[in-house]
């Protein structure tokens, strides 16, 4: 059952997160005085197969979590983009400087539903070639990974992948394609 929000205030606001804190009400009546979202924006995250069953994976440190990730390549909808599959390429290209005419959609994942409010797509794209180098953002230094389908759902097994959007994105690609 739904929550009630009897009050929301916005406490901080940046070009890439807006924090609101809500007073709601709970089904049974309980309130809680200062319940915090988290809003970043939304974001297309690519499960990309080359034609022999290679995936392109990605390493980049992560600040927030102090480490080195192994992610599958994403990014977030800028300034006015609302179609997830144009993310979803230009964030292929750029990330990993590979291409594809192969796209299906996985659907929608959440990261952190206790706190964040944005939606993760996952695309599966096959058959991706490479077609340039990478063009990252200067705030991007990602080692370029390339490796068998089955090795990358071995490291989400062995928890050598621990993103959400990129664990459940190879989990699905694997099934889709036999693997």
């Amino acid at each position: 059952m739904p929550w009630k929000t009897l009050r929301s205030d916005e406490v901080f606001t940046s070009p890439f997160v807006i924090v609101h804190r809500d007073k709601v009400e709970l089904p049974d009546g309980v309130q809680i005085e200062d319940f915090y979202t988290v809003t970043v924006s939304d974001a297309a995250a690519i499960v990309a197969i080359t034609p022999d069953k290679q995936i392109l994976l990605k390493r980049e440190y992560r600040y927030s979590c102090k480490e080195d990730l192994v992610e599958i390549p994403a990014g977030t909808f800028d300034k006015g983009e609302t179609d997830p599959l144009a993310v979803a390429k230009r964030e292929l290209l750029e990330e990993t400087g590979y291409s594809s005419e192969n796209w299906t959609y996985l659907g929608a994942t959440r990261e952190s539903t206790s706190k964040l409010t944005n939606t993760m797509h996952i695309f599966l794209a096959k058959d991706c070639v490479r077609v340039s180098n990478q063009h990252l953002d200067k705030t991007e230094h990602i080692e370029l990974m390339i490796v068998p389908l089955e090795k990358a759902v071995d490291m989400v097994m062995e928890n050598e992948i621990r993103c959400n959007s990129s664990a459940h994105g190879i989990l699905r690609a694997a099934r889709i394609m036999g693997v």
